[in-house]
């Protein structure tokens, strides 16, 4: 009796489907996107710790080294000293800003929907932006005295308009059209906030917060150089003073590293609510 040949299945695990042409392309390109930046980062930075380098070794008085750095770091932190500025300037970052956020946020979305206070506020929201925070440290001062609610205030005001004004734009940037179909199918108030302005206003809101993350810890350093002497921005203050360039370079450093991890936190979270846009839109 004859034996028909054997026959493979499509799905069977012999099968083998060579990967598409294009799909390793695309592949390629995806990671290409991702390395590239990657890569080029890596290189800046390394550059710069060279050139950081090289500049302490020539003028060791004026410009330590990172290693230098470094180290000044490690007495603050075995000391204790390090851990409980950044303790305290933490504390008057995360009120500052966490009032900035409600602030800022609370107001742009008030603004989507009262035209005509956003027609007359824009130009306040701009001209405030651009006033130096640091030159009303005085008045201030006078006002609420030295202790955490000046402070928190001068926080406070250098994050709040960059959240305020994004979120107004935003709140400008929702199609008109989508406002209409949404009244023509008779939608509650509700269902307008949730399906057209928090979908559209809310990533921008979030770019906001993330420049007010940058300008919040300008605030706090500021804040406690200028109305008390405390957290990290003293520490800063009191190396400057003795030109201590190891400490002043390796909280510096900290700073940098700090605001870069929240920032980066910030944009994640940004990135979140771009796609919750796309989802909704």
């Amino acid at each position: 009796m004859g034996t028909s040949p054997a026959t493979h299945d499509a799905t069977s695990p012999d099968t083998y489907s060579a990967p598409s042409p294009v799909n390793a392309r695309r592949r390629t390109a995806a990671l290409r996107r991702r390395l590239i930046p990657l890569a080029i980062s890596t290189l800046g930075l390394l550059a710069g710790l060279g050139l950081w380098q090289w500049a302490g070794q020539r003028d060791p008085v004026l410009f330590a080294t990172p290693g230098r750095s470094l180290s000044a770091l490690a007495t603050l932190t075995e000391d204790g000293t390090l851990p409980s500025a950044l303790l305290s300037s933490g504390r008057l970052l995360v009120v500052g800003l966490a009032l900035a956020i409600v602030a800022g946020v609370g107001f742009g979305l008030l603004l989507s929907r009262a035209r005509l206070l956003r027609s007359s506020t824009d130009w306040l929201l701009f001209a405030l932006q651009s006033v130096p925070i640091v030159a009303l440290a005085p008045l201030i001062l006078s006002a609420f005295g030295f202790g955490l609610p000046a402070k928190t205030l001068v926080v406070f005001l250098t994050a709040v308009f960059p959240i305020a004004v994004n979120t107004a734009e935003g709140a400008h940037r929702v199609p008109a059209t989508l406002l209409e179909v949404a009244r023509t199918f008779r939608s509650s108030e509700w269902r307008i906030w949730k399906d057209v302005l928090l979908p559209h206003t809310v990533p921008y809101a979030m770019t906001g917060v993330r420049q007010g993350i940058a300008m919040a810890f300008v605030g706090t350093l500021a804040a406690e150089f200028f109305l008390n002497a405390s957290g990290v921005g003293g520490l800063l203050l009191a190396a400057s003073t003795r030109f201590d360039s190891a400490t002043v370079l390796g909280l510096t450093l900290l700073v940098s590293v700090l605001a870069v991890a929240l920032m980066g936190c910030g944009r994640a979270v940004e990135g979140y609510f771009a796609r919750w846009r796309e989802a909704t839109s």
